[in-house]
């Protein structure tokens, strides 16, 4: 019984829905910790707490598993989530949540290329309609019929967008040799370095006394429900789906920060907006859709083993 949960794709693709419901929740409120903290050090609490949370139950098992690893099964998959976090959480503070949502979200557009050299995996034809059309669709919904500028903020979360992806396709291939635990504890591990690099180096000494109540309850929570809990999910979907079946997946982040704003921050969705989570959703359903058939092709159908006429094998691809 345990064997055909395992191999449900739908709960795979259910914990990567979840997570975006979770990333959604935690980009809206973020802005709520910025009144009293600023973003790298409220980037040190967050991943410092959360770091904790992983090495405190599992030290010896990630420590034991990085000493016989090798750098390449985790510093790449680390670094990109490090580049990611810090990029979009500077961003929040020099831009709009929906312009960082929009860009933030593009993941989709870079990891199937991303994943040619590193997974060796060849660009399926397929994907370009549905990656088209979804970033048209991130970006009505994130301009919500308003005008989208480009900046600095802009730039930085566009280079957390290509962190991520970064983060989706060397962390499927580090899984191949370490275990969820490993990966997401060094991902959180190398985001609490570099951020507590940049607070020291960037940002006026951390004044603990003057974080508001409001503050840390938005620490925790981004700590250990957006970053633990969100990882682990991310990491164990990264077992059974492809990378750009993820990063599709995660497009439906900036939808649900979307809801949130309007319910917590009483920002508005235009029709345009609207239009453009329906863009999106569609875009998810359908190469989710496809993803799965190409899947279950390449378990049920056979490899040819009569040999050929001069005498190889004939190997055969889906695609």
């Amino acid at each position: 019984m345990f064997a055909k949960v395992k191999d449900a794709r739908w709960l795979f693709v259910g914990s990567v829905i979840l997570q975006t419901l979770i990333f959604g929740l935690g980009s809206a409120i973020t802005k709520l910790a910025y009144d009293s903290v600023t973003p790298l050090w409220c980037m040190v609490l967050r991943f410092g707490l959360a770091f904790l949370v992983f090495a405190i139950p599992f030290g010896g098992h990630i420590w034991r598993q990085l000493r016989a690893a090798r750098l390449r099964d985790w510093l790449p998959a680390a670094a990109g989530m490090a580049v990611s976090y810090i990029g979009a959480n500077i961003a929040l503070d020099l831009t709009t949540a929906t312009n960082v949502g929009f860009l933030v979200a593009l993941p989709v557009v870079f990891a199937p290329f991303i994943a040619i050299p590193v997974l060796r995996r060849r660009y399926r034809l397929y994907h370009l309609p549905f990656q088209i059309a979804v970033v048209v669709g991130l970006f009505l919904l994130c301009s919500n019929g308003g005008s989208f500028s480009f900046g600095l903020g802009e730039a930085l979360a566009l280079m957390g967008s290509v962190g991520i992806a970064c983060a989706l396709v060397f962390g499927e291939k580090g899984l191949a040799n370490l275990s969820v635990v490993t990966v997401s504890a060094t991902q959180v591990g190398l985001t609490f370095v570099a951020s507590l690099i940049g607070a020291l180096a960037f940002e006026p000494p951390l004044q603990v006394t003057a974080i508001e109540p409001v503050a840390w309850g938005v620490i925790a929570f981004l700590a250990l429900a957006s970053t633990c809990l969100t990882f682990a999910l991310q990491n164990v979907a990264l077992t059974k789906l492809e990378s750009s079946t993820v990063s599709m997946l995660l497009t439906g982040e900036p939808i649900f920060t979307a809801l949130f704003g309007w319910m917590i921050l009483g920002e508005t969705l235009s029709f345009i907006g609207l239009a453009g989570s329906a863009i999106i959703v569609a875009c998810v359903i359908g190469e989710t859709y496809l993803d799965a058939r190409n899947a279950a092709a390449s378990q049920t159908s056979p490899t040819p083993a009569i040999p050929n006429v001069t005498g190889d094998v004939p190997s055969v691809t889906f695609g």
